[in-house]
């Protein structure tokens, strides 16, 4: 085991430095490459023997091979769920196997993304797209831990295609190196605030009163079509009212724009829940089909708009908004549930000045995403019922992902405030897997946070990174904060600065393009 270790360590240490240099090319045999790999029995046996296995290749072209064997690995997956599907005796199950077939359906999708020249993918979007496409095993799998289904048959067919992305994942940390921003283009203290996002003419307009093109919006998206290649924004404005539908973007509609007449006014609205309590776990059915809207499809923008989840404390889990979109910004919204609200499920995300409601672990997922100036209301819970705001779901150390909340604030919503005496304190997290990464940064605490801050229910306090740094406010102390190897009380700026919109999400290269302002660094949140 430490000779495998020390191998893969080797091999990072070597690749980041080769790949840094313009020009030098580091070359090896397709079975030299399989052994560096974490997996390397596993690659030998999908990537070397359908190939020559003594061909001298590139590490990129290495990647690429991986990444299509992870791609028919995947289609075969799928196809064996299918079956499993279709016997499964009883509905929770049936409906979880139907959730993870879309699941490896998404796999394909992104791992052919990574393969797509027209997608012209930097080494950080095939390092997000890859920690996606584990992600979906990942959630595959908490589903059945969630109800407490015990199941052979899911590893069975998945530890293959699992290692054969983590080895992607590998792969692809190595071709990265070190490609961080470009900070000197950057004033770090300069809120940058681009054109006026509403002055965008629509493509077609969604009415309640058929004064628009349509009546609802899943129509509206419906009319788009596929959409592939450069970004042409695709721009929906949606009039007041209430819109009870439950929303899909599927994976292949891009570069969406959604606007509304205001937080409140356009609403978008469902009740849909998956049941149980996750402080419990004791019962729980598919969260992504309980959410009132989803959105698969890269560069999605919302503005305005109010997304809603009426199920109540007593429903459980009841997803609101749902986000699997790389490149994806809200800005001016509202996302309105109890328990997990906000499935933050993968990818690049951004949330600029929006409202986030919930009671238990709301904002929850593996995205890789900020969310700053937003305003975070703990709702009232079901007797009893505890207050949990982040719990993040990044599970291997290789992982993009995590959360950053900057500037943000944390309070009592309107139900909560008058009754706060009477429920237990808040936590600001708990991580979800073993390497969830959650930061608060220049945020507000009311008195309402717990004073040791963060809470451990599944036994990742040992591995979980929870930071803190300069947040104020009565909650804010760190006196009597948890005692984990992985709690941080940030004081070094070069240390916070890493979980910045340009460090963290590299969002000086893709936000400018949205219209959403931003704060690149934190000197003035």
């Amino acid at each position: 085991m430490t000779t495998k270790v020390t191998l893969f360590i080797s091999f990072i240490v070597t690749f980041i430095f080769s790949c840094s240099s313009e020009t030098t090319t580091t070359t090896g045999s397709i079975n030299w490459w399989c052994t560096q790999t974490p997996h390397h029995k596993t690659c030998n046996h999908h990537v070397a023997v359908n190939n020559i296995s003594s061909a001298t290749i590139s590490i990129n072209h290495f990647l690429e091979m991986t990444v299509k064997a992870a791609i028919y690995e995947a289609r075969v997956v799928r196809k064996l769920a299918q079956g499993i599907e279709a016997n499964y005796p009883n509905a929770p199950g049936k409906s979880l196997w139907r959730s993870c077939i879309d699941y490896f359906d998404g796999i394909v999708f992104t791992l052919n993304m990574v393969l797509d020249p027209t997608n012209q993918p930097s080494p950080l979007d095939v390092h997000t797209w890859l920690s996606a496409s584990i992600t979906y095993i990942n959630v595959c799998e908490k589903g059945f831990e969630t109800i407490n289904i015990t199941t052979n048959m899911l590893p069975l067919i998945s530890t293959n295609l699992t290692q054969l992305i983590l080895n992607s994942l590998a792969i692809s940390v190595a071709i990265r190196g070190d490609d961080s921003p470009e900070l000197h283009e950057w004033n770090l203290s300069d809120e940058y605030k681009l054109s006026n996002l509403a002055m965008n003419k629509p493509d077609v307009v969604v009415a309640k009163d058929g004064s628009g093109n349509f009546t609802t919006v899943q129509k509206a998206i419906n009319n788009v079509g596929y959409r592939r290649g450069r970004c042409k924004r695709y721009v929906i404005y949606v009039k007041r009212g209430i819109y009870k539908e439950q929303v899909v973007i599927p994976y292949n509609v891009s570069c969406i724009m959604m606007y509304g007449d205001g937080v409140g006014k356009t609403i978008i609205t469902g009740n849909r829940h998956a049941g149980g309590d996750m402080l419990s776990t004791s019962k729980a059915g598919d969260l992504k089909d309980s959410a009132t809207f989803q959105v698969w499809g890269r560069r999605f923008i919302a503005l305005r708009i109010t997304f809603r989840n009426t199920a109540g404390p007593q429903g459980g889990q009841a997803v609101a908004f749902l986000s699997g979109s790389d490149k994806s910004a809200l800005y001016h919204c509202s996302i309105e549930g109890y328990q997990d609200t906000l499935f933050a499920f993968h990818s690049k995300q951004f949330y600029k000045e929006c409202k986030i409601f919930g009671t238990v672990d709301f904002i929850f997922g593996a995205a890789h995403a900020v969310f700053q100036d937003c305003s975070i209301f703990l709702r009232k819970p079901l007797p009893g019922g505890g207050l949990v705001v982040t719990a993040n779901g990044r599970k291997y150390p290789n992982e993009s992902g995590g959360y950053s909340l900057q500037g943000c604030r944390i309070k009592a919503a309107g139900d909560l405030k008058p009754v706060i005496g009477k429920y237990k304190k808040a936590f600001l997290g708990r991580p979800w897997f073993p390497y969830a990464r959650t930061v608060y940064m220049q945020s507000f605490f009311d008195n309402l946070v717990d004073p040791q801050g963060w809470l451990d229910s599944w036994g990742f306090n040992q591995t979980a990174y929870c930071g803190e740094y300069k947040n104020y406010g009565p909650g804010s102390s760190t006196k009597q904060r948890v005692k984990w190897p992985g709690h941080r009380v940030i004081t070094d700026p070069n240390i916070a600065r890493r979980f910045t919109v340009v460090e963290f999400i590299a969002g000086n290269k893709w936000l400018p393009a949205s219209s959403v302002p931003f704060v690149p660094g934190f000197e003035k949140l």
